[in-house]
């Protein structure tokens, strides 16, 4: 009889530890989050805010597909304002991407992802609406940990074929607040020095 019993408490125990962690360690989720870059690496553009957003959708075990939109504005410097007349600048970008992942043991797993992105720039210069524009790769590594029932950490080291080679190194933080609820905070900063954080919410699905 105790030994029954001791396997019913285990059973609610575990069962209370999965739901607690329901939005963390999974591959279906949606993203949604404010960011700040402070764009070291683009001389005459002050800092950036703007929406970070990312999909992620795993059709089956130890492979998923991503997808993402990023939207940032930002303003030119005094110096460049002094010189010419200008506006605000936008920046937009689409990622698409795969990203394999494996179970290492329980709450830690590695990933590796390939894709790529799409980037335009516009503003108003002089009267004249400037657009540029980019097609780029990417590929990286990274793992994700469940430090606690309702803490996980991730890191990860993303390149991308941006003025011969950009390294991005980010970590991004997950606590869970309802069963399918994360809040989420990132945190990177690449080899040119320029920073980004965000602070937004995660969905499971």
């Amino acid at each position: 009889m105790k030994k029954i019993l001791s396997l019913v408490a285990a059973a609610m125990a575990f069962g209370a530890t999965a739901a607690s962690a329901d939005p963390l360690m999974k591959y279906n989720y949606f993203d949604v989050a404010y960011q700040w870059n402070d764009t070291k690496g683009i001389q005459g553009i002050l800092p950036t805010n703007g929406v970070d957003t990312k999909l992620s959708i795993s059709p089956f075990e130890n492979f998923a597909f991503e997808g993402g939109y990023n939207y940032a504005n930002g303003d030119f410097s005094k110096s460049i304002r002094d010189l010419v007349d200008t506006s605000s600048i936008n920046y937009n970008t689409w990622s698409y991407g795969i990203l394999g992942y494996y179970h290492w043991c329980p709450g830690l797993d590695f990933l590796a992802r390939v894709g790529g992105n799409h980037f335009n720039a516009n503003a108003d210069i002089e009267g004249d609406h400037v657009t540029d524009s980019a097609d780029r790769v990417y590929a990286g590594v990274g793992s994700r940990y469940l430090l606690t029932d309702t803490l996980e950490v991730d890191g990860n080291v993303l390149y991308q074929n941006v003025n011969g080679a950009l390294w991005t190194y980010s970590g991004t933080a997950l606590y869970t607040i309802l069963e399918n609820v994360a809040l989420k905070a990132d945190a990177g900063i690449d080899n040119e020095s320029s920073v980004t954080l965000g602070a937004g919410v995660r969905l499971a699905m």
